[in-house]
């Protein structure tokens, strides 16, 4: 065994990869079949998406062809064209492609493989249809054949006699109409064969791209290579382009790699002056070019599909910002085979479905490789949300709601991982009394932007913070958990909230997911990881601040049992609506917001902070705390929801102030959080200049002026 991984490692040909897909052990013991698929596995399927796969089906078809044509074997339904093995070809080959990250696709099985095939996406309905009746006739007339005969053969007969038996054979009236169903069949596996090797151009003409670039290359006339395409700035753009020929990730590359490297660049002059700007796009792509270079397969996938390409260099043009991300996870690249990214950012069903798509390549005990996965799912949701947003104008609204559905489903599928690691070592966490047990649950409350549903803007991030409280409902005199290795309750949500934090902020090779902070617990760094129930509430109405109160306002539950969830929006509401003392109330939200925009604010001179300078976002977001706790107590429709925009307009609805005051707050806070969106994708800050949005500012501050100067 270890001397087929070390030839595998070190040797493996992708032809040999193809075989090995229907490759099992039919000797030895149980252990040893196990450490035959364990060595095979990562030799045939790969982690990536691997599109290199299709270059090797079309050199084998071509030998194949060569010796078909030598022996005249177009009459052989296995080799000729059309045949058995031109089907097996391309279920084998799209198998490699997505098989090490949908191990459904490992079937050793033809027919129960496409199925899956047309639900991945790599083949349509029709297609598989088509394939499956081919598929399936032509082994029964491989069958027929061999019968008649009795001996191994894929050649048609040409002896009348037997030509009769075999049309007998298979119910057909006679060899003539056999003869044209095995001609219709042969025809349509044929054209869907051509279609699934085909590329953009194929190995003769790929090589053919990169002597002619090398050549130009080295006699230093790219310049005139590139004036065929009428490119503005083009000996910039010849300049940009020998650099990445002389550069050290150039000379690093293998020959194959570098091969597939001039075939990508063989095509982006032509793609740059179509999309324009050719000189800052090219310089965004060149990063993603060299950090991919080590990573042929991502060539590949660039120069097997490139329309893929097409759209990596409209992103480019479009964001700096979209396009660092791909350099940082070259993986992303996978999400620019889909056409639709542009024009419809994915809902919370598809979300859902594409964190159930990204777990299939991670067995349910292995915890690392689901967390891995878990990283590549977010980071891939959170990619195709921002290209919505920057090339298909997605509302920042509706950013925020597909960002807020990304962390939640992370949250979720977290916090059941851990959750059930810690199961499987102390067993459940049981409480109440004899006669009357149940199971205690553990939630997630949001604060903040996740919990007020207004993620955007620098959320878009791979490193963004979440505010979050860990609550449980443990209560009675019994609490522990039922397991061999039992502990009190507190003891378990206490490691199941460390766990969770550590499953959500570790970085790995894959990134990490989000950066996660819990002060806004009861008694802040000095308290407890995890409180419970009844421990917040009674922190909540005898001992919180103010401040405190404001933040309970942007909270709500997003992971773990409803039945606890539900018992934490009770209490919030119930909080929230008891009695407050307006004037202190209005005195601490006064002096905590003057006192934020002494200490916080990012301004220079002839600069405006959008987000703490007076009349800026935060001043809105106050005047909503303020006027909102004061008068939840009477109107808890107030309280219903978390966001400063429906509480504007519970506001309204309520009279409690005026609907158009309202309307105009509302307006300007989505204006003022677009702005501090576009500056975060821009890697910028969020000043302005001071004569920016002045009457809006001088509006807002003039609210604020009244309503802090006036009565109660």
């Amino acid at each position: 065994m270890s001397a087929l991984e070390a030839y595998l490692v070190s040797h493996g040909r992708d032809w040999e990869r193809y075989a090995y897909i229907k490759a099992r052990l039919i000797t030895g013991q149980a252990f040893e079949a196990e450490l035959f698929e364990e060595i095979l596995r990562p030799f045939v399927y790969r982690r990536y998406l691997d599109y290199g796969v299709f270059a090797a089906l079309r050199q084998m078809k071509a030998l194949i062809s060569k010796e078909v044509a030598r022996r005249d074997m177009a009459d052989n339904v296995k080799l000729g064209p059309g045949g058995i093995r031109e089907i097996e070809f391309i279920v084998q080959a799209l198998q490699l492609v997505r098989g090490g990250r949908d191990p459904r696709l490992q079937d050793r099985s033809l027919l129960g493989v496409l199925p899956l095939l047309a639900e991945t996406g790599q083949l349509d309905s029709t297609a598989v249809g088509e394939l499956s009746d081919a598929y399936r006739f032509l082994r029964r007339l491989e069958n027929a054949l061999q019968a008649i005969g009795d001996q191994q053969t894929h050649d048609l007969p040409t002896s009348e006699l037997d030509r009769a038996r075999l049309a007998y054979a298979l119910g057909a009236d006679g060899w003539d109409d056999l003869a044209v169903t095995i001609g219709e069949q042969r025809g349509v596996v044929e054209a869907r064969f051509v279609e699934a090797a085909a590329g953009e151009q194929d190995e003769e003409s790929a090589a053919d791209a990169a002597v002619s670039w090398d050549t130009a290359w080295e006699a230093g006339e790219f310049d005139e290579v590139l004036e065929e395409y009428d490119l503005e700035d083009s000996s910039v753009v010849a300049e940009m382009l020998t650099g990445l020929r002389k550069s050290p990730s150039y000379g690093r590359m293998d020959e194959p790699s570098r091969q597939r490297l001039a075939a990508v660049v063989s095509r982006i002059p032509a793609m740059l002056a179509v999309a324009g700007a050719p000189v800052e796009t090219l310089r965004r792509v060149l990063p993603v070019l060299q950090a991919v270079g080590r990573r042929s397969a991502y060539l590949a996938l660039l120069n097997e599909r490139p329309a893929a390409l097409g759209r990596l260099l409209t992103v480019a043009r479009q964001s700096e910002f979209l396009v660092r991300q791909v350099v940082d996870y070259p993986m992303l690249l996978d999400e620019l085979l889909d056409a639709r990214i542009f024009e419809v950012p994915p809902s919370r069903a598809e979300l859902a479905q594409m964190l159930e798509q990204a777990m299939r390549g991670a067995s349910r005990d292995d915890v690392e490789a689901r967390m891995d996965h878990l990283r590549h799912f977010q980071h891939a949701a959170i990619f195709r949300i921002a290209v919505a947003d920057r090339i298909g104008q997605l509302p920042l609204m509706k950013v925020s709601d597909r960002l807020t559905d990304t962390a939640e489903l992370v949250l979720d599928f977290a916090l059941d991982t851990a959750r059930r690691e810690l199961v499987q070592r102390y067993g459940k966490p049981m409480c109440g009394s004899v006669g009357d047990r149940r199971e205690a649950g553990f939630i997630i409350v949001a604060y903040g932007k996740l919990g007020g549903l207004e993620l955007g803007g620098l959320e878009l991030g791979y490193g963004s913070d979440l505010d979050v409280v860990f609550l449980h409902d443990s209560t009675g005199p019994d609490q522990e958990t039922d397991g061999d290795s039992s502990v009190d309750n507190a003891r378990f949500f206490v490691r199941l909230g460390q766990r969770l934090i550590h499953y959500l902020t570790i970085q790995t090779g894959s990134g990490k997911l989000y950066e996660i902070d819990t002060r806004l617990r009861p008694s802040g760094e000095s308290g407890l990881l995890v409180s419970s129930m009844d421990a917040f509430h009674r922190y909540q109405r005898e001992q919180a601040w103010v401040w405190e109160h404001q933040a309970l306002l942007r909270s709500r539950s997003v992971a773990g049992p409803q039945r606890v969830r539900d018992a934490f929006e009770a209490d919030r509401r119930e909080i929230l609506m008891h009695h407050v003392d307006r004037t202190k109330l209005k005195s601490e939200v006064e002096r905590m917001r003057t006192r934020m925009r002494t200490e916080l604010s990012g301004s220079k001179t002839g600069e405006f902070d959008l987000k703490q300078d007076a009349g800026g976002l935060a001043d809105i977001e106050f005047l909503v705390d303020y006027w909102v706790l004061a008068n939840a107590e009477y109107y808890p429709e107030l309280v219903e929801f978390p966001d400063n925009i429906r509480q504007l307009e519970a506001l309204a609805r309520t009279g409690l102030v005026a609907a158009d005051r309202c309307q105009r707050l509302i307006e300007t806070y989505i204006r003022i959080r677009e702005r501090l969106h576009d500056l975060a994708l821009g890697d910028q800050r969020r000043v302005v200049s001071e004569a920016e949005l002045t009457d809006e500012r001088a509006w807002v501050t003039s609210v604020w002026e009244e309503t802090f100067a006036g009565e109660s």
